[in-house]
């Protein structure tokens, strides 16, 4: 099956702007009313956007201690988890772990190694949506920016600036709040419209099944194989022939050749009997030839 492009950046710039959530939506909670107010949504979410910002490495020597920001969020709202709370860790645990709630989110396999290891839980029913346009013959990591292009034809701008910037700050920006929430935001509307577009894409071919190798034979009564079909018939081979075209001829000797006793008599040639060798008079023997004479005979 041939791969397909997903929409580049110049693409998308050609389409309506994403519509973004607005600063009244996104949620930084940092008091205990407002985890309490943020636990009470999450938990009662069937679907969550899901996203993580962590703090870029500039250096070898540095210890990567991400993720540092998990964003949540639904087709109107946002949470952002800031982990260095000891709140926002154990609400984001309970929302990753739950089996009830469907985490949507792109290129998530780095989440799922590191954050069991920050959080101390095992994530659950969490759908990484590049494979699902993987399934339809897009490269294997498409991205929110293009699958907004693809799904909802609208550009999503994403800020190469904010997205490197220090994500362990005890306090957000405005620009890295609206960055993080509508990376999560834009998982879900996707989320939400994709069943929708699915319907639209031609049918996925299925790859052809790969033949699998056929079982030994047995080389004998006391093969332990199981039973076989029926074999092909097949054209006869040259080793099918009878076994006696294959041994070599013997000369025929008397069995009076063998009486002890006596001396050898010389053995007879291997050539039938039928048609014995002409004698042959050594060269030696010849009459010599006089030149300017006739040869004899």
């Amino acid at each position: 099956m041939p791969r397909l492009h997903a929409p580049s950046k110049d693409d998308s710039r050609l389409l309506p702007p994403f519509a973004a959530l607005l600063e009244r939506c996104i949620h930084v909670p940092a008091t205990d009313a407002e985890f309490a107010a943020a636990r009470a949504a999450l938990m009662a979410a069937p679907v969550l956007g899901f996203d993580t910002e962590s703090k870029p490495l500039f250096h070898a020597h540095q210890t990567d201690t991400g993720p540092h920001v998990v964003q949540l969020a639904t087709c109107d709202q946002a949470w952002l988890l800031q982990l260095h709370h000891a709140q926002a860790r154990a609400l984001a645990a309970d929302v990753l772990a739950s089996e009830s709630i469907c985490k949507a989110g792109f290129g998530l396999d780095h989440d799922r190694s590191a954050l069991p290891a920050r959080l101390g839980v095992a994530l659950h029913n969490v759908i990484d949506l590049d494979r699902v346009f993987k399934r339809h013959g897009y490269a294997s990591s498409v991205g929110v920016r293009a699958a907004v292009a693809l799904v909802l034809g609208q550009n999503f701008h994403k800020s190469k600036k904010i997205s490197t910037s220090n994500w362990a700050a005890p306090q957000l920006s405005l620009a890295q709040r609206h960055y993080a929430a509508n990376d999560a935001h834009g998982a879900a509307m996707v989320h939400a419209a994709l069943p929708a577009w699915e319907q639209r894409q031609p049918a996925v071919a299925q790859p052809p099944a790969r033949p699998g190798r056929p079982a030994p034979e047995p080389r004998g009564p006391g093969s332990s194989s199981g039973p076989r079909g029926p074999r092909r018939p097949h054209a006869p081979r040259e080793q099918d022939a009878p076994r006696e075209q294959h041994v070599p001829h013997e000369p025929h000797v008397s069995h009076e050749q063998h009486k002890p006793h006596e001396p050898h008599a010389p053995r007879e040639s291997s050539a039938p009997r039928s048609s014995p060798r002409p004698s042959r008079t050594p060269r030696l023997l010849q009459a010599p030839v006089t030149p300017g004479k006739p040869s004899p005979g």
